[in-house]
């Protein structure tokens, strides 16, 4: 596809949550408060419900004690056209979580996906399809960041140990 012809589909056509269903490894990421530490392959599920029109959401990751940390929720999105898509994600069986914005700022569905949320923009993510993407891929994406605003010198790295596949657990 033309990039040209990308980038103004982005720009004019509502969020596809069918195509943004699926497997997101996040390769890049600033949390407020957080260091990127804390968590290893970390690997989110969203699986779009067209009957609640909602989307599922499991987020997992390993600690450093090899231990699973997971967390299942709901992401609610408005029918909008154009980027960013303001949606709300909420845990309801991790009640002490409040909802919180999920700004999607752009996506090609097939290869990545630039997220963004909490108060006061507390953090901002790169995702992937694959969990292991390659440098420059991360580099290009942390400068697409620098359009939203955003250092990219203050994303730091999310570290991989193991190749996951789209099937399997973290």
């Amino acid at each position: 596809m033309d990039l040209v012809l990308s980038a103004r589909m982005l720009l004019t056509e509502p969020l596809d949550l069918f195509k943004y269903s699926g497997a997101w490894y996040e390769v890049a990421s600033y949390k407020g408060g957080f260091t990127n530490l804390e968590c290893l392959d970390t690997r989110d599920l969203y699986e779009y419900n067209p009957d609640t029109d909602k989307v599922d959401v499991r987020k997992a990751c390993r600690k450093l004690n090899r231990s699973i940390s997971q967390v299942r929720g709901e992401m609610t999105c408005p029918v909008q056209k154009g980027f960013p898509v303001n949606c709300t994600l909420t845990f309801p069986d991790a009640r002490y979580i409040p909802p919180v914005t999920y700004r999607i700022l752009e996506t090609d569905y097939e290869s990545y996906a630039l997220v963004e949320g909490g108060e006061n923009k507390s953090y901002v993510q790169i995702f992937s399809r694959y969990p292991m993407p390659g440098l420059r891929f991360i580099e290009a994406k942390k400068q697409k960041l620098r359009d939203w605003g955003y250092d990219p010198d203050s994303l730091h790295i999310t570290p991989v140990t193991v190749q996951t596949s789209s099937s399997t657990a973290v």
